[in-house]
């Protein structure tokens, strides 16, 4: 690659790719375990086919490292694995897509925008649905280009297995196969008449067997809960939420001059000639264009837009390189790689506490370890939310299940803790809570003693305070 002096490699950015994730492997092993990864990694210590929140795929990619260890550097080795397998498939399509010269340097451009971006780093920090959701989005976008290009069964094949695995990552994932029927509907109505495209399909839909069978043990309620999660009630204006999000997934998402480089490429409109690059601008605006739509009325996340960004960072690298947009990479390199900073420097930063973006990883830890000392043998754990319980799991010794015996928000542990009987509040235990909940515990328990009000007040972060109390139960 002229542009930059380096040479255009697969080995350069492989080598690259291998340092910069065993440096990030390394430093993901210097932060506390996050809120909700602690749940994922609860859910491995129990594999099913699926589970209330989400798809199995998450607890499925950390179950094999929790046999090495269960500590952060070994379960977000899953996510390290996952990013990386991203981003060499977006090298890869992006390899394969443009090949003219005047082209070639998208592969660099999109690799580099790729590992600076802000967003990729914490993905490579934590893992969560959209870990997996992400790597098998990049491969399915890979295979299923190959397979209209070049028409091999194999990659009919490979793609399929790629759809079912998106879809038993994250309930978004069934957005791939929507735009890659638009686009086929738009651009590609021959490949409608070759049978490889429903066996594709077919094979994504077997795929899903692990989701449809638990669900239908459990009257479907995986399925109900996310389009509730995702859908509003009305047809009400969602205000500044929308706003918010649109802004968020055009300009804080890619960082704002890669989003300006995003929105300058689309207005170009270039791509109305080339079948190709038409593939990514589907594979990019039809997710994007669902949230968006979604967001109108209800408050979206911005993680649910990763989809659109994977397949709209391929564009933004091919809108650098074909227009020689070497400020726009330049401008945009140095505010990724100075967020970047900010990011892995912010638990030492002397941020206040309200704009410590690390402030949810920390003070938990010495909390639970403070409690540890309370715990009598054959004590049940209990707490009061889905996050604190798995916090428990996690650092406490031996890893001893956590139950839920206060009203909490329905969760896996609501079906967990009613297979074991937990709601009959006739075992012994202790409760470990951010809710004061000695009023409801009383009306359930012979007796509820207060053991400690435990406090941790870490370096710019909030003051995290957790009640304790003994439970005995009646009878």
């Amino acid at each position: 690659m002229d542009s930059l002096g380096i040479k255009l490699s697969k080995v350069t950015i492989l080598g690259i790719l291998i340092i910069f994730s065993i440096l990030q492997a390394l430093y993901n092993a210097l932060l506390p375990i996050y809120l909700d990864e602690a749940y994922y990694w609860v859910w491995a210590l129990r594999p099913e086919f699926s589970y209330y929140d989400h798809p199995g795929m998450v607890a499925w990619i950390i179950y094999p490292f929790t046999l090495i260890a269960n500590n952060e550097f070994t379960i977000r080795l899953s996510t390290v694995i996952c990013m990386s397998v991203t981003v060499w498939y977006l090298v890869k399509v992006s390899l394969e897509a443009f090949q003219q010269q005047q082209d070639r340097d998208t592969a660099w451009y999109v690799f580099f925008i790729f590992i600076a971006n802000p967003a990729v780093h914490m993905g490579y920090v934590f893992i969560t649905p959209d870990s997996p959701l992400m790597m098998f989005w990049a491969a399915g976008l890979y295979y299923t280009f190959m397979a209209f290009k070049y028409g091999k069964t194999r990659y009919f094949i490979i793609s399929g297995f790629l759809v079912g695995a998106m879809m038993l990552s994250k309930y978004a994932g069934v957005l791939f196969p929507a735009a890659v029927f638009i686009y086929i509907l738009v651009c590609r109505r021959d490949v409608l008449k070759d049978y490889r495209l429903w066996l594709s399909l077919i094979i994504a839909v077997l795929c899903l067997f692990p989701i449809v069978y638990w669900n239908y043990q459990n009257d479907w309620i995986s399925i109900k809960f996310q389009y509730n999660h995702g859908t509003s009630k009305g047809f009400t204006f969602a205000g500044w939420d929308f706003i918010l999000f649109i802004l968020g997934s055009l300009f804080v998402i890619p960082t704002p001059v890669f989003g300006y480089v995003f929105l300058k490429y689309l207005s170009l409109k270039d791509y109305l000639r080339n079948k190709e690059v038409l593939y990514f601008v589907f594979l990019a605006l039809v997710p994007m264009l669902f949230f968006f739509y979604k967001g109108f009325f209800k408050k979206m996340e911005l993680n649910w837009i990763i989809p659109a960004f994977i397949s709209s960072i391929v564009l933004i690298g091919y809108a650098v390189a074909k227009y020689k947009m070497k400020k726009a990479f330049k401008y945009g390199m140095i505010l990724s790689i100075f967020l970047v900073i900010v990011l892995k420097l912010a638990p030492v930063l002397p941020f206040p506490a309200q704009l410590n973006i690390a402030e949810r990883l920390i003070g938990y830890k010495e909390a639970v370890l403070e409690f540890e000392k309370y715990i009598l043998d054959d004590d049940l754990i209990f707490s009061d939310h889905l996050t604190t319980a798995s916090m428990l799991t996690f650092y406490l010794p031996d890893h001893p299940m956590t139950h839920i015996n206060v009203p909490s928000r329905f969760s896996q542990y609501t079906l967990w803790d009613a297979k074991d009987g937990i709601f009959n509040f006739d075992k012994r235990g202790i409760y470990f809570g951010k809710y004061d909940a000695y009023e409801f515990l009383k009306q359930k328990y012979r007796y509820v003693i207060p053991i400690d009000v435990i406090k941790v007040t870490p370096y710019n972060a909030f003051e995290k305070k957790f009640y304790v109390y003994r439970c005995i139960p009646k009878g």
